[in-house]
């Protein structure tokens, strides 16, 4: 008699975990991106062989509606795609190759250029330590980055097995997915239509991105070669990698090939391949890119190049 009926009143409960929830995520966050880094040998391919087959999948669509059948139009995208990717890697090889066999010849041109270039300061009354100059452009510092990257492209074997057999997979099995994802979510799901969207509105970004970074490649091949700089192909081709990289991959381009100019040729074809690069770029990005570009394509620069990471 006297106690109420009913169940009991509960004290709200305190959250068990509250602060350790934030601290355990950053930490699996990192955990994340160490193990990342440590198959990154095995990610990469596999990441860049999905981005490939996602570029080269509109293709086979392509192939198809000219009467094509779907084995013989996805056998072509491959092959196209396949051959995009050794050529441009051949050209790499070589261009490294020969540079790693002719920057050991440069030295004695180096210390000739840093006198032209302290004869030069010491006009404007700057005195310098020839030593202090030689040590800034080492042939023994370009050889330590260039020969790693030949080391790589000489093993590079299994990378491109890797990102050959995801593209093919990811092609092959495209059409499959395709179908059971509208069989699971709907013909008109929005997972379904952002996902169009995205390889669509990326593909699109990508296709002007190569065509500006053509332009600029073919009109930095032609500086190069009229200034007598070596391994022009290579430098045109970095900057055509470059123009993928938004706002700074102008001045990633040009360091190498500047350098080249300078131990070849000394200090005036050095600033004009930086002045014509310079050029160059407030052509492409304030004439060619706005008119390209438009009001179409609704995509982060920064997505793009985390993407094309």
């Amino acid at each position: 008699p006297g106690v109420p009926s009913g169940p009991a009143p509960t004290r709200p409960e305190s959250p068990a975990f509250g602060p350790l929830v934030p601290l355990a995520t950053i930490v699996l966050v990192m955990v994340g991106a160490l193990a990342l880094r440590e198959i990154a040998t095995i990610i990469v391919p596999v990441v860049f062989g999905l981005f490939l087959a996602l570029v080269a999948w509109p293709m086979v669509g392509v192939l198809e509606r000219r009467g094509a059948r779907h084995a013989i139009a996805l056998t072509a995208a491959l092959m196209v795609v396949l051959a995009i990717v050794l050529v441009v890697g051949g050209l790499l090889a070589l261009s490294v190759t020969e540079l790693v066999l002719q920057v050991p010849k440069y030295e004695g041109r180096l210390r000739d250029q840093i006198e032209v270039l302290q004869d030069l300061l010491a006009q404007f009354g700057i005195t310098t330590d020839p030593g202090a100059l030689l040590a800034l452009i080492k042939p023994e510092q370009v050889l330590s980055i260039v020969r790693p990257v030949a080391s790589a492209l000489s093993g590079a074997g299994l990378t491109i097995f890797v990102l050959t057999f995801t593209m093919i997979y990811a092609l092959f099995g495209a059409s499959s997915l395709q179908a059971r994802a509208r069989q699971a979510f709907g013909e008109r799901h929005a997972l379904m239509l952002g996902i169009e969207r995205f390889g669509v509105d990326l593909r699109r970004y990508l296709l002007v991105r190569a065509q500006l970074g053509v332009f600029a490649a073919v009109l930095s091949f032609l500086l190069l070669l009229v200034l007598g700089v070596p391994f022009a192909a290579l430098w045109a081709f970095l900057v055509f990698a470059a123009s993928f990289i938004p706002n700074i991959g102008t001045f990633i381009a040009v360091i190498p090939p500047a350098i080249m100019a300078f131990l070849s040729g000394g200090l005036v074809p050095a600033l004009a391949v930086v002045v014509g690069y310079i050029l160059i770029n407030f052509a492409q990005d304030h004439f060619l890119q706005p008119v390209m570009m438009g009001s179409e394509l609704n995509l982060s620069p920064l997505v793009v190049f985390l993407s094309v990471l």
